[in-house]
């Protein structure tokens, strides 16, 4: 839709309007460009590739969706950050709860603790609730 009469342009120097499209070799590009990036040892968090190259960082699962070349780098991308951040965290490189809250949401990593119960009878079980007033069905 055009500007109102006497409004100037709305997509004036790049600013507003709809996003730019991308086309495959731009995308191919920034794929070269993103796997440059990821050889360089402490650059870790993907946000930071996106600010310096002046893109909306959701275009990186964008284009992993829909470029091959694109989505190869950017899975091999995923598990040098995991790689990175767990020996980060090892090493005491990187503060040990961020690395925690990182791969939780990112990768996937959960905490897990095992509990388990030891049941030796279900007789003394239901004398047991009987005995509280649980309701116990017979």
């Amino acid at each position: 839709m055009p500007a109102p009469n006497g409004h100037p342009a709305y997509n004036v120097n790049g600013e507003g309007g709809r996003p730019p499209n991308y086309s495959k070799e731009d995308i191919e590009k920034y794929a070269e460009n993103f796997n440059n990036w990821l050889k360089v040892p402490t650059n870790v968090w993907f946000k930071d590739f996106c600010l310096d190259n002046d893109l909306d960082p959701d275009l990186l699962s964008e284009w992993a969706n829909q470029n091959e070349r694109f989505r190869g780098v950017y899975k091999i991308a995923k598990h040098r950050q995991e790689s990175r951040l767990v020996n980060g965290g090892l090493l005491s490189i990187y503060n040990g709860g961020i690395v925690k809250l990182v791969l939780a949401n990112a990768h996937g990593w959960t905490d897990k603790s095992q509990q388990s119960i030891t049941v030796e009878s279900k007789g003394s079980i239901m004398g047991e609730l009987k005995d509280t007033g649980d309701l116990v069905h017979e």
